[in-house]
């Protein structure tokens, strides 16, 4: 039955004629019969054979437009599956794109959040150390004045050298720390510091506190040279770092700290100090913000999270470095990368003939 176009279905007419094209067309051995038998004469049999080889081959026109047919959907079929593979790669680059620029979107966000927080910290460093010098400096004085006053007594004048000297490294660090706040590369003379003597002079600071938590410290200090830092900025490193470590180790059994001084053997190289501890180390999600402000190790340490931010910067301030490492056998590891000793003094200081070392 032929369809007739209707109501706008155009596709429906023309599916509709190919099939009864297809019907039609078997037909087209009709005509060839009929002059077959009026042209030749046919024996009976050959009556009856001409009609079944006709009928035979009736179909091969349909056949043969049904396989153009099926190769023509094919090509398509393939073409929409290259276009669909096409347009699945180019959704997702899209998608890669939009995580990439979300991210990056992320990144700077949180580094313009953390130039506010820096600009912040040093506005109120600043300010803060101007209110800090002028006692510390009386302080000094007078602990000087009571020193010759009291040199007679011996266990009292130790008392007064001790206080002198702490007063003293208060008055450096508080300088070296706002030069840091405001990024600023370490300038002026200096004397070149001997790593291992910082690390003596840090643990004597901080002896108190790690005879009363227990813990137990390992020093190994091989041979090195100088270093190119001020020793308060090497001392309040050591300070920084073994203070996080306490931290991390309150309530720990078997608590210790290592603080291993790495053979020197090249010339030029970083000279290298590793403070570990067998604490439970820091958090993978936390490693990469390890060394910005206001980031704790733990969730519910009351602390601003300064302490491995300041040791950075001061750290970067003299060409030094500071990384985090995982210890193995469980703990934290933080590598100190110090500059060995070269020149450490300007012009004049040269010309007058005075030595840092």
């Amino acid at each position: 039955m032929l369809l007739e176009p209707g109501n706008g279905h155009v596709r429906d007419y023309a599916e509709g004629w190919r099939r009864n094209l297809f019907w039609l067309i078997g037909f087209w051995v009709a005509p060839l019969w009929w002059i077959s038998l009026a042209v030749f004469p046919l024996s009976h049999a050959g009556r009856f054979a001409v009609p079944a080889i006709g009928f035979a081959l009736a179909p091969l026109p349909v056949l043969v437009l049904a396989r153009r047919r099926q190769n023509r959907l094919t090509s398509q079929a393939h073409a929409a599956a290259e276009e669909s593979a096409r347009l699945k790669l180019q959704l997702e680059s899209v998608r890669y794109r939009t995580a990439q620029l979300r991210e990056e979107l992320s990144a700077a966000d949180r580094q313009a959040r953390l130039s506010h927080q820096l600009s912040l910290l040093g506005q109120f460093t600043a300010g803060f150390m101007h209110e800090f010098n002028n006692p510390l400096a009386i302080v000094t004085s007078r602990i000087e004045v009571l020193l010759e006053e009291r040199k007679e007594d011996a266990a009292l004048s130790a008392d007064l050298q001790q206080m002198l000297k702490e007063t003293r490294y208060m008055g450096n660090i508080a300088r070296t720390l706002l030069q840091a706040l405001r990024r600023e590369r370490g300038v002026g003379p200096f004397a070149a510091s001997a790593p291992a003597e910082s690390l003596g002079e840090a643990l004597a600071a901080l002896a108190p506190e790690v005879e009363s938590r227990g813990v137990r410290i390992e020093m190994e200090t091989p041979e090195v040279p100088r270093v190119d830092l001020p020793e308060h900025v090497v001392s309040e490193v050591v300070r920084a770092l073994i203070g996080n470590a306490l931290e991390a180790l309150t309530g720990r059994e078997n608590a210790a700290i290592w603080l291993r001084l790495e053979p020197y053997h090249t010339a030029g190289a970083k000279v290298i100090l590793k403070v570990e501890d067998n604490g439970p180390g820091v958090p993978e999600g936390l490693r990469e913000h390890l060394f910005e402000p206001f980031v704790s190790q733990s969730p519910g340490r009351e602390r601003l999270g300064l302490g491995l931010f300041l040791a950075a910067s001061l750290l970067d301030t003299y060409d030094g470095r500071l990384r985090y490492e995982t210890r193995p056998g469980g703990g934290a590891s933080f590598v100190v990368e110090m500059p060995p000793a070269r020149f450490t003094l300007g012009p004049y200081d040269w010309f007058v003939g005075r030595s840092s070392l």
